[in-house]
């Protein structure tokens, strides 16, 4: 083992010894964390129950794995982990998470194996598809909407200065989709927190995507699964897929302007024009479709949230598609979302146990989700005080994700330029990846990008604001069938007229 006692801590740590009464610590090494609990600001009560010194394995070097529990307040019970590898790069990455969070704690080997410490949280919470966990349980509700990030990277930072007798020199965040609501939660709520944060495909308008996800359901559940598009064996999303791809994408399969594709033509096509055959969508499916599109709506056309966007049709497969032929199974992959989420994280008071997802109205229900907005949202267009430490933001969201639209992170992007002015570059850039799937999952041939955390990096430390990043598709492996850039909007890659278009030299950001 080459972990040891290092050298002291850069600044005295008040630390409470598990016996009681408080004293300075001046030396810790890995397995010298155990014998004490950290109380830094706002962390309240702070239980260290795992300490150990795992082995290299394969390309994850030795490192240090602190696991605990804060507890910031009565009722809290933050899980939180922090690795410190041996042979440390002085960098803290916190991991973001998925979904409703929950579960178990990642190893972020991938990372460890660069040099970063890393951090993670479940949240607060163990139920990583249930949001009964949440029923009536306000102080759950805020450690998953913002607070459990923060206290562990209040805590990871602790951890990372106790045991390497050093500070870290520059504390990322990295998340998607739910790690993405939680990248902007931090740029706005806690701006000192890191000096880099990466937000993909961010949940960041959580209460009005509940409400998308619960209308798309239901227009695939309506009048006995009318609308359906998969049922009795027989899948009809390839139609629909493969039209708009005919119609609409670029030599390589791509839609190079997002927002450009007309769709009814599209769905006028498409429909049987007598009785339901393999090779069309029913009249009810096409309806069902359109409204997916259009997005939840009154029924007087109050739009309460974007549809899916046109071009995420393939992502369609795994977030809104799934068979109906037994109705009691039917469980896409979003009901995680558009199932549960209404009866219990939604209204400032949860309804009666037994309220289903189908009882949540669209005429009068989406406004009252304002209150818990104020917990789960991270919509807040100043970013005046991360902007101020010199923070950077770098903003990302595939058009080919069918699980949380795009344009809502494009309209937040406008809101933080109408706020902060010409200068939100200067701190902040978003890139839209045509095709990508939600988080990049999923290959439906589009643009993939394999590394967003250089050019965060680069950025950070090094003042090299990233212009574009290097795109490529997922098919190929090593020798991918194009490579693009990724361009920082509103630019957009441009073909040059000359030399292969599968080229990424051959293209610009114009």
């Amino acid at each position: 083992m080459r972990f040891k006692l290092l050298g002291p801590v850069a600044a005295a740590v008040a630390l409470v010894a598990c016996g009681g009464g408080s004293g300075t610590l001046s030396q810790v090494g890995c397995t010298g964390v155990a014998a004490h609990l950290l109380r830094p600001d706002g962390l309240g009560q702070v239980q260290i129950s795992s300490v150990k010194v795992v082995a290299a394995a394969g390309a994850v070097p030795e490192h240090c794995r602190i696991e605990g529990t804060l507890s910031p307040e009565a009722g809290s019970s933050i899980k939180f982990a922090t690795n410190v590898p041996t042979t440390w790069n002085g960098r803290l990455l916190v991991l973001g998470n998925g979904g409703y969070a929950g579960g178990a704690l990642p190893p972020g080997g991938a990372d460890l194996a660069k040099g970063y410490a890393t951090a993670v949280t479940d949240t607060g919470h163990t139920a990583a598809n249930d949001a009964t966990v949440f029923r009536n349980n306000r102080v759950v509700e805020i450690d998953y909407g913002y607070r459990s990030v923060h206290v562990t990277t209040v805590a990871a930072k602790q951890i990372a200065e106790l045991i390497t007798g050093k500070a870290p020199q520059y504390t990322y965040f990295n998340g998607c989709s739910t790690g993405g609501r939680q990248a902007l939660m931090s740029a706005q709520r806690y701006p000192n927190d890191f000096d880099g944060i990466i937000a993909g495909a961010p949940a960041h308008k959580l209460t009005g995507l509940a409400v998308e996800q619960n209308w798309s359901l239901r227009q695939f559940w309506n009048n006995g699964f009318a609308g359906n598009l998969f049922s009795n064996g027989v899948n009809k999303l390839p139609l629909l897929v493969n039209a708009v791809k005919a119609a609409c994408t670029d030599p390589e399969g791509v839609i190079a302007s997002p927002g450009s594709c007309n769709v009814e033509p599209i769905l006028t096509s498409l429909q049987c024009p007598g009785a339901d055959a393999p090779g069309c969508l029913t009249a009810d499916q096409v309806a069902a479709v359109r409204a997916i599109y259009q997005g939840p709506r009154s029924s007087i056309g109050v739009q309460w949230y974007p549809g899916k966007p046109v071009g995420s049709e393939a992502s369609w497969a795994s977030w809104l598609v799934a068979d109906s032929t037994n109705p009691a199974a039917w469980y896409p992959l979003q009901g995680g979302f558009g199932f549960s989420f209404v009866g219990n994280l939604f209204f400032e008071t949860d309804p009666v146990a037994t309220y289903q997802w189908t009882d949540f109205n669209f005429d009068i229900d989406p406004p009252k989700g304002g209150f818990m907005a104020g917990i789960l949202n991270a919509t807040d267009p100043d970013l005046s005080a991360f902007k101020a430490r010199k923070g950077k933001l770098l903003l990302y969201h595939g058009t080919g994700d069918g699980l949380i639209g795009y344009q809502p992170t494009v309209e937040y992007y406008q809101s933080v330029e109408a706020r902060m002015g010409a200068s939100t570059s200067d701190f902040a850039r978003m890139f839209l990846v045509h095709g990508m799937d939600h988080c990049d999952y999923f290959d439906r041939g589009g643009i993939s990008v394999s590394d967003w955390l250089t050019p965060l990096t680069d950025w950070v430390e090094k003042g090299v604001a990233p212009a574009s990043v290097a795109g490529r598709s997922k098919a190929g492996g090593a020798n991918p069938l194009f490579t693009r850039p990724v361009c920082a909007w509103p630019k957009v890659a441009t073909y040059s007229g000359a030399g292969s278009r599968t080229d990424a030299v051959n293209w610009s950001c114009q």
